[in-house]
């Protein structure tokens, strides 16, 4: 389980690969989704670990990884 650091750590490291890479890559689209479903796990587990900034960084990479075009 995450704690507010853990969490805040595992959404900095999603946005910094987002921003290094190309998110119609396959493989880092594969790997964020993992991340990105690992970290709702988290939430229902341990809601009080994320913060409003946190949440709403999250929002943020869902949409671009909705957005970007697939391969």
């Amino acid at each position: 389980m995450l704690d507010r650091r853990g969490v805040e750590a595992a959404v900095a490291a999603l946005q910094a690969s987002l921003a290094d890479g190309d998110p119609a890559d396959a493989a880092l689209r594969a790997r964020s989704e993992a991340e990105l479903e690992r970290l709702r796990a988290a939430y229902r587990a341990a809601p009080a670990a994320f913060t409003k900034e946190t949440l709403s960084a999250l929002r943020e990479l869902v949409e671009l990884l909705r957005d970007a075009p697939g391969p």
